[in-house]
């Protein structure tokens, strides 16, 4: 799947839809659906709220490629640089009511997707997130 979407919250919940649709047309299993959708929409909103100072218009191309035994998620958008993976986690001990705000997400695509690797290419972040759905058994011989 591709899909090119301007840099807009209503565009991105509309991308999320047609994600969804794609693999479970493509009979990814419903865990991996769900992980797919959840980090997909944590980094979009990231990218549209805190990627693009001043309103300024962007585009972000999404790319879904379904593998015998992984799916990959490849985001690319021309917003300010900025690398998941570089950020403190948040620290989730104690009281949730003293916990400052910020970074959940960031700990959610951290410990859902199976692998997450960053390039800052020209002015291009590329995102790629690896999930590992259950596979159906083999057939027996």
């Amino acid at each position: 799947m591709r899909l090119r979407i301007p840099n807009r919250l209503e565009d991105v919940f509309a991308a999320l839809d047609q994600a969804a649709g794609h693999l479970a047309r493509h009979h990814i299993d419903e865990a991996c659906r769900a992980d797919v959708r959840l980090v997909l929409e944590e980094l979009l909103v990231n990218i549209v709220r805190h990627g693009y100072p001043g309103g300024r218009d962007g585009e972000i191309s999404i790319f879904i490629d379904i593998h015998r035994d992984h799916v990959q998620l490849k985001l690319e958008d021309d917003a300010q640089p900025f690398d998941a993976r570089g950020h403190e986690l948040p620290d989730l001990s104690g009281d949730i009511a003293d916990r400052e705000i910020g970074g959940l997400g960031l700990h959610l695509i951290h410990n859902i997707a199976d692998d997450l690797t960053y390039v800052r290419d020209g002015n291009l972040n590329i995102t790629i997130a690896r999930f590992c759905p259950t596979l159906p058994d083999e057939p027996s011989p």
